[in-house]
């Protein structure tokens, strides 16, 4: 006759290390998910930075185009500026803001409509932190004297 629990030994062994394994697992997974999350998060950021330059590079290319001609502006310029923005977190983006000129006839006069686009890039090409925003507008300005219309 066996004595009870003879066959048993070991048992606890075998559930304990199955459950570090178990353990072991579902925290792998948690620092995984956690840096999908963080990276996630950096991405989001790196994209929101470049739209916001892109944004400033066609609100900077819109009052080139309207100003009035008197402060030196009221022209698209060429070739098209290129400059790097300031600040923390925008030192690696660069804008470009390409315009070009149409001028137009109208009853009351001449009009000038410009064709505005700004284009925000963040690192280079390739790598991780690369983000490119582009952003278009159509201006119309009167070229005529005291026309409000285009």
């Amino acid at each position: 006759m066996r004595t009870p629990g003879v066959g048993q030994r070991g048992v606890a062994l075998v559930n304990a290390i199955f459950l570090i394994v178990v353990l072991a697992a579902l925290g792998g997974y948690m620092v995984s998910i956690s840096g999908v999350q963080q990276s996630t998060t950096n991405r989001a950021l790196i994209n929101a930075r470049t739209l916001i330059a892109a944004r400033a590079g066609l609100d900077w290319g819109i009052h080139r185009a309207v100003a009035p001609p008197t402060l030196g502006s009221g022209e698209c310029s060429s070739p098209a500026p290129q400059f790097g923005l300031t600040g923390d977190g925008l030192e690696n983006i660069q804008v470009t803001v390409e315009c070009t000129t149409t001028v137009y006839g109208t009853a009351g006069g001449q009009a000038n409509i410009y064709y505005i686009v700004s284009t925000a890039r963040n690192s280079s090409t390739g790598t991780v932190e690369y983000a490119e925003r582009k952003l278009e507008a159509t201006v119309c300005r009167s070229a005529s004297p005291g026309v409000d219309r285009c």
